[in-house]
C-alpha cells in the first residue's frame, strides 16, 4: 500500500471517529428504537437483496440514499449515519477475501456522507419547512450526501492508483449526477410512502421500485442483444458483397442525420437507424456473380436483385424483437409515385422508415457509385435529389436531405472522393 494511501485511510478513520464522538455527545440518548430497528433492516436487506436479484446479471442496484432521506426526516444526524454506515454493509463472498481497511473505510464514507446530509437536512429544514413537506431540504441533503460520498471515493481512487492519477474531478462527477437526480425523486416516493401510509407501504414501494427496474433491465438487456444481432448481419452484409462493403453503415449514418432533421422521436430514429445497418441483409441469397457482376444485367437477373428485400424480410420476420420494423426492410425500395418495388405502394402508404431509408440508400450510391456508375459531385446529387422529388423521394425529405447537404454534413465524404478521384488521375498516363 502506498504512503499516501495509508495517510489518507489513516485521516478518514481518525476524522471519522472524531465526527462520531461529536455527533454522539448530544444525540446518543435520543434513541427511537422502532424507527431504527426498522431503516436499519430495510437497508441491509435491500443491500443484500439487490446482489440477490442480479447475482446472475453481476449488477448491484444501489438504493442507500433513498431510505437515508427517510432517515434525514424521522431521526438525529447521528443515527441516521449510524443507519447509512451499517446498513450499506454487503454480506457477500468476495473473491479476494475480507479487506479490513476497506470495509473500514466504506463505512467511514457512508458515515460521513450522511451526517453531512442530515446537518443540512435539519438546518434547511428549519429555514425552508413551507409546505411541510420537504422538498427542498431533500434536494439541498441529497446533495450534500452525494458530494460527500464521491469525493472521498475520487480521492481514494487518486491516490491509491497511478494510472489514474490524471483523472479530473470533473471528468468524475460529470456522468454521477443522473444517479443524484434519481435518487431524489425514489427518496421522495419513499419518504412520502413513510410519512403518509406507514410501514407497510413504504416496503411495498421498495419492492415495486425493485420489480420496475428489473423490468428495465431486461428491456435493456434485449436491446442489447438487439444490438448483437444486427452488428452480426451487417458483417455477413459486408462478407458477401465486397464491392459494396460499408454501405449500410454509411446508411445508417445519413439515416441518423435525417432523423434528427426530421424531428423525429429518439425511439422512432433509433429503430430505423438500427433497421438501415442491415436493410440490403437479403442480398445473401442473390447469387454472387449477379452482386458482383460490372456488365449490365439481363431482365431475370434484375429481378433477381430485386428480390432482395423480400428475401431480407422473410430471413427476419421470425425474430420477435425486429418483427415490428421490418417493413422498412420490405419497402426501402418503393417510389413514392407508386412505381418502386416489391409492390408498388406510393406516398404515405410507404412506412416513413423505408421513404427515410429509399433517400438515404439513393444517396449513398449517388456518393460512391458502382462499377457501371461513376459517384455524383455534390451539386449533381442535389439536383438529382430535387428531380426525383414527388416521384422517387417523398418531396418533405429530399428536402430535409438537401438542406443537410447544403448545411455540409457530408462534406467530408465530398471531399474524400474528390481526393480520390485526384490521385486516381495522377495515375494516368
Amino acid at each position: 500500500m502506498r504512503r499516501t494511501l495509508k495517510a489518507y485511510l489513516a485521516f478518514i478513520y481518525f476524522f471519522t471517529l472524531t465526527v462520531f464522538i461529536i455527533l454522539s455527545y448530544k444525540n446518543l440518548f435520543d434513541f427511537k428504537f422502532i424507527e431504527i430497528t426498522f431503516l436499519l433492516f430495510s437497508l441491509l436487506v435491500i443491500n443484500n437483496m439487490s446482489m440477490f436479484f442480479n447475482s446472475m446479471t453481476e449488477i448491484n442496484t444501489s438504493m442507500n440514499l433513498p431510505v437515508i432521506i427517510v432517515a434525514f426526516f424521522i431521526l438525529n444526524p447521528f443515527w441516521a449515519a449510524v443507519i447509512s454506515a451499517v446498513g450499506s454493509v454487503e454480506f457477500k463472498f468476495k473473491k479476494y477475501g475480507f479487506v479490513w481497511y476497506k470495509f473500514l473505510f466504506n463505512r467511514s464514507i457512508f458515515f460521513l456522507a450522511a451526517a453531512a446530509g442530515s446537518l443540512v437536512f435539519n438546518f434547511s429544514y428549519a429555514k425552508f419547512n413551507y409546505p411541510k413537506f420537504p422538498f427542498v431540504s431533500v434536494a439541498l441533503a441529497s446533495l450534500v450526501y452525494f458530494i460527500v460520498n464521491n469525493f472521498l471515493v475520487y480521492l481514494v481512487i487518486r491516490v491509491s492508483e497511478r494510472d489514474v492519477n490524471n483523472i479530473s474531478l470533473l471528468s468524475y462527477f460529470k456522468e454521477l449526477p443522473k444517479n443524484l437526480i434519481t435518487s431524489y425523486f425514489l427518496g421522495l416516493a419513499l419518504l412520502s410512502a413513510y410519512i403518509y401510509f406507514g410501514k407497510i407501504l413504504f416496503l411495498l414501494v421498495i419492492l415495486l421500485l425493485f420489480v420496475i427496474k428489473d423490468f428495465f433491465y431486461s428491456r435493456l438487456q434485449q436491446l442489447n442483444f438487439y444490438t448483437q444481432i444486427i452488428e452480426s448481419f451487417l458483417k455477413v452484409i459486408d462478407s458477401k458483397d465486397h464491392y459494396t462493403e460499408g454501405h449500410c453503415e454509411r446508411v445508417a449514418g445519413c439515416a441518423y442525420h435525417l432523423c434528427r432533421e426530421m424531428e423525429l422521436s429518439r425511439a422512432r430514429a433509433e429503430k430505423i437507424v438500427s433497421i438501415a445497418k442491415i436493410h440490403d441483409i437479403g442480398k445473401i441469397y442473390v447469387d454472387d456473380n449477379i452482386l458482383t457482376s460490372s456488365e449490365n444485367l439481363t431482365d431475370s437477373e434484375y429481378e433477381e436483385i430485386k428480390r432482395h428485400s423480400e428475401y431480407g424480410y422473410r430471413l427476419l420476420k421470425d425474430i420477435d424483437i425486429l418483427k415490428d420494423e421490418l417493413k422498412i426492410i420490405l419497402y426501402h425500395h418503393e417510389r413514392y409515385d407508386g412505381k418502386g418495388y416489391p409492390e408498388g405502394i406510393k406516398a404515405e402508404a410507404i412506412p416513413i422508415g423505408a421513404r427515410i431509408l429509399n433517400v438515404c440508400d439513393s444517396f449513398d450510391v449517388m456518393l460512391t457509385g458502382r462499377s457501371y456508375k461513376p459517384p455524383m459531385t455534390k451539386l449533381e446529387i442535389i439536383t438529382e435529389l430535387e428531380e426525383c422529388s414527388g416521384s422517387q423521394f417523398d418531396p418533405e425529405i429530399a428536402s430535409k436531405m438537401i438542406k443537410l447537404i447544403n448545411d455540409g454534413y457530408f462534406d467530408d465524404k465530398f471531399k474524400s472522393k474528390e481526393v480520390i478521384k485526384e490521385l486516381a488521375l495522377s495515375f494516368e498516363y
